[in-house]
């Protein structure tokens, strides 16, 4: 018996049957009374989390972010700004708004809007940094396109907007899914009011494609074509790496 396929089996049937939850699990050991990440530990805590989604991001990431001055433009033309986020409380507001369930002895308990209430955040504030730590890194991580993914994603979509393409076998996340919905509006009928409410990951997935859709439609047309600027790949929290495609304008991406 292939434990192992059944592992991902299992993994992949969650995801498609209850897309709105993610499951982390950290390894955990017991030191001088605390309960803390170890790789190496001998038992696991689990904590359950709402799916990052974009309007989750938006909302948090524009309420904990503000510009600050970091010079002057050249000879004098006014000051030069910079936004920047909070992280910390980013995060603060990512567990009250998210965090749903886990196995710790420290009940979860929501108000009518959703949000974690203040008395049991201040409970779950409690809970040692590390561990928070680590929960919280490993619900980002499911939101984020890791750099092996975005390096697929280049090559696949060389083939598939290509002149001579025949299509993508065994196409990546990013390519099964944007050929199957087509464009966040126009090819994906995706409006104002369902934009906030899907996956963020799934977002930043098809900007990238829409992205590698742009180059190869502008390296067919020729220098005609125009260019643009590079586009920039943003995780949780605002923290951007650079991307190979350009950036293409899309409701409530700044």
């Amino acid at each position: 018996m292939n434990s192992t396929a059944e592992q991902i089996a299992r993994i992949q049937c969650a995801e498609l049957y209850d897309p709105d939850r993610v499951t982390v699990r950290v390894r955990t050991s017991w030191r001088m009374g605390f309960c803390l990440p170890d790789e190496e530990g001998d038992s696991e805590e689990t904590a359950v989390f709402a799916t990052m989604t974009f309007g989750d991001n938006y909302a948090i990431d524009k309420a904990t972010s503000y510009e600050v001055e970091i010079g002057e433009k050249m000879g004098g033309g006014g000051k030069v700004m910079a936004r920047v986020t909070d992280i910390n409380e980013y995060k603060r507001l990512l567990v009250k708004r998210n965090l749903l369930s886990w196995t710790l002895d420290i009940p979860i308990e929501r108000d009518q809007s959703g949000w974690m209430t203040t008395s049991s955040y201040a409970r779950v504030s409690r809970v040692p940094a590390p561990l928070m730590e680590a929960f919280i890194r490993k619900f980002e991580e499911s939101a984020e396109v890791t750099e092996e993914e975005e390096h697929q994603i280049s090559r696949q979509s060389a083939l598939l907007f290509s002149k001579t393409g025949h299509g993508v076998s065994d196409a990546c996340e990013a390519v099964s899914r944007f050929c199957t919905l087509g464009n966040f509006s126009e090819k994906f009928g995706v409006n104002r009011e369902l934009l906030p409410r899907m996956p963020y990951k799934e977002f930043l997935l098809l900007k990238i494609m829409i992205a590698k859709e742009s180059d190869a439609l502008r390296v067919q047309q020729g220098p005609r074509g125009g260019g643009g600027g590079s586009s920039k790949v943003v995780g949780p929290g605002g923290r951007p790496r650079a991307s190979r495609g350009v950036r293409v304008p899309l409701p409530g991406s700044n």
